[in-house]
C-alpha cells in the first residue's frame, strides 16, 4: 500500500496526507460542479440554441472543458482535482492512491455527480425521467473508448512531465476537441455519466446507454495505462513538484 503522505501525484495536490474525508468533500463539490456545468449547458442551449447544432456543441464543450480546468485550478491543491474515477482508479491501478482514498473518492465523485444533475435539472424547471431505451450503436461505445483513453493519456502523461502545471489546460484543450469530434460527445468520465440518467435536456442518457459508456471508459482507461507505460516505462518522470509543493507549504503554513 502506498504511503499516505507521498500519494501527491496529479496536477496540483501537494499534500497527500491531508485527511480523506476533506479530500473526498473537494472531489465531491468539483464533480457536482463540472455536472452543473455539463447539464445547465445542455439545457441553456436547449432552451436558446436548439436550432443551431453546432453553436450549441460548442457552447457545451466551451462550458464544460472551461469549468473543469477552473475548478482543477482552483481546488486541485487540496485533492488532486480529479472529478473522474477514471483518474482516480488509474492511479490506484498504478500503485499511486491507497485503496480506501480510491474507494472515498469514487463514491464522493458519483455522489456529487448526481447531486450536480439533479440542480441544474431543478434550476431550469426540467423533469428527471430516468429513462430504459435502447443499449447505443458500437459508434457510439468507440467513441467513449476513444474520448477516455485520450483523456487518460492526457492525464498520466501531464503528470509525470516536468510541466505537470499545463495539465489542466491540456485536459481542457482535449475535453473540447473530443466533445465536438466524437459522436457520443466525450462523456469519458463514469460519475458524469451515472449522473446523466438524472438529468434532462440533450446531455441525458439512458440507463443501458450509461451502462454501455461506463464499461467502454474504463476499457479506454487500460488502454490508456498501457501506451503511458511504454511512452514512459513503469517509474514516474523526476519532475520539480516536491521543490514546489515545500514552497507552497513555506508561503502557506494552514497547510492548504
Amino acid at each position: 500500500m502506498p504511503d499516505m503522505a507521498r500519494e501527491a501525484s496529479c496536477f496540483f495536490e501537494i499534500d497527500g496526507s491531508l485527511p480523506i474525508l476533506r479530500r473526498s468533500f473537494v472531489e465531491a463539490v468539483g464533480t457536482c460542479l463540472l455536472t452543473v456545468a455539463m447539464v445547465g449547458s445542455g439545457l441553456a442551449v436547449q432552451q436558446k440554441q436548439a436550432d443551431e447544432p453546432l453553436v450549441a456543441s460548442i457552447i457545451i464543450a466551451v462550458s464544460i472543458a472551461g469549468s473543469l480546468v477552473g475548478l482543477i485550478v482552483a481546488l486541485g491543491k487540496v485533492s488532486g482535482g480529479h472529478y473522474n474515477p477514471l483518474i482516480t482508479i488509474g492511479q490506484w491501478l498504478r500503485g499511486e492512491r491507497a485503496t480506501a482514498c480510491t474507494i472515498s473518492y469514487v463514491l464522493s465523485q458519483i455522489a456529487g455527480g448526481i447531486c450536480g444533475s439533479l440542480i441544474a435539472t431543478f434550476m431550469f424547471q426540467e423533469t428527471v425521467r430516468p429513462s430504459f431505451g435502447e443499449t447505443p450503436s458500437m459508434g457510439l461505445a468507440v467513441s467513449e473508448f476513444v474520448a477516455a483513453a485520450g483523456l487518460l493519456i492526457i492525464v498520466i502523461s501531464c503528470a509525470r512531465s516536468s510541466k505537470w502545471d499545463t495539465g489542466p489546460f491540456a485536459v481542457g484543450a482535449w475535453l473540447t476537441a473530443a466533445i465536438l469530434a466524437t459522436p457520443s460527445t466525450s462523456y469519458a468520465n463514469p460519475a458524469v455519466t451515472i449522473a446523466a440518467t438524472m438529468a434532462g435536456g440533450p446531455v441525458s442518457l439512458s440507463l443501458p446507454t450509461a451502462a454501455t459508456f461506463a464499461v467502454a471508459q474504463l476499457l479506454g482507461l487500460v488502454a490508456a495505462l498501457l501506451v503511458t507505460r511504454i511512452a514512459f516505462g513503469g517509474v514516474p518522470t523526476q519532475d520539480n513538484r516536491s521543490e514546489g509543493a515545500a514552497g507552497e507549504r513555506a508561503l502557506d503554513p494552514s497547510g492548504l
